[in-house]
């Protein structure tokens, strides 16, 4: 899979893990429903800790990678929901750490809820395969 940084004119590339868009070149797409922070059992994982819940989600849309094969090297887009935008600090911190540039382009929105109370964070995305 090819995928390259495209930036409009007149725009920049912010310093954070997200790009302004990618151009992908893939033979498939994958698109991962959104990712809650819940064990296989349906226990919610790091209640109160966005940190921990954001390491968990990440977690399962690797696995779900994995199982399409491939990596976070595929992801191209990810739209990330949370109930206070000052866990944006946090989640950024954790994306440095899991994402490579070229970033995919990704959205973070501020929601007044997610399905359950003791979500702070819900992450879909897709993925290019080769």
């Amino acid at each position: 899979m090819k995928k390259e940084l495209v930036v409009g004119a007149g725009m920049t590339q912010p310093d954070v893990p997200f790009s302004v868009a990618i151009r992908v070149q893939a033979r498939e797409t994958l698109y991962i429903a959104g990712q809650v922070p819940t064990d296989a059992d349906g226990n919610v994982v790091g209640r109160g800790d966005i940190e921990a819940q954001t390491r968990h989600v990440f977690g399962l849309i690797e696995a779900v990678l994995a199982a399409a094969g491939a990596t976070f090297k595929n992801v191209v887009a990810l739209n990330i929901y949370v109930t206070d935008i000052r866990f944006r600090e946090t989640i950024t911190m954790v994306r440095r750490e899991i994402l490579e540039a070229p970033y995919p382009a990704t959205t973070l929105v501020e929601v007044s809820s997610l399905a359950s109370e003791d979500w702070l964070v819900e992450i879909d995305g897709v993925a290019g395969l080769d």
